[in-house]
């Protein structure tokens, strides 16, 4: 069995706090929610400003989308003017941020394949996860809320045993691969 599939399926809740708020595990609703705001936490290459890393906060804390649009908090306040007038604690929440999506980063990894059929894009692949989790039976909060990283998981193991053709990279293989560029760029 994969190492990173047993880690994906036993996350644990985060005990990680980033502005004064416990993370939950990150989910699709999470992802769609970041996404919905342009929110350049979840694209590594943007910088992010206060505002931005407290709005994640906020959104990765909490299952409830309607938290979003409640008035900032006094704590939320203190936390926005400290990491506006002081870099280093911008900096430091942002670590932790990332240290957090680091984390929880379990996908699968796939091999690539040749003229492999792509996805007009219709249906976002969020949504498509959700919708598969769903017709397998999972309620659409269960396929909202559970970590990222088991739904896609889940969906890899619905659409092969729905006969897609989908090679998944095992950690021996992985690791093996690594290995190869390493004495590859060591020659060069």
């Amino acid at each position: 069995m994969s190492n990173r599939w047993t880690q994906a399926a036993t996350i644990l809740p985060p005990t990680l706090k980033v502005c004064g708020r416990r993370l939950l595990p990150f989910c699709l609703r999470h992802r769609v929610a970041l996404e919905a705001i342009g929110s350049p936490i979840i694209q590594t290459h943007l910088e992010a400003t206060a505002k931005d890393v407290l709005a994640a906060c906020r959104i990765l804390s909490s299952h409830d989308l309607t938290a979003l649009r409640k008035p900032p908090t006094f704590s939320e306040g203190l936390w926005l003017a400290r990491m506006s007038w002081n870099k280093k604690a911008l900096i430091a929440e942002a670590v932790k941020l990332h240290y957090y999506f680091e984390a929880q980063s379990l996908w699968p990894r796939f091999w690539e394949k040749e003229n492999a059929g792509r996805s007009d894009g219709s249906v976002p692949w969020p949504l498509a996860v959700v919708a598969s989790l769903i017709r397998n039976g999972a309620t659409l909060e269960e396929a909202w809320t559970m970590p990222e990283a088991e739904a896609v998981w889940l969906h890899v193991a619905h659409s092969v045993a729905s006969g897609a053709d989908i090679s998944v990279v095992s950690d021996t293989e992985w690791e093996a691969m690594e290995e190869y560029k390493k004495q590859e760029a060591s020659r060069n």
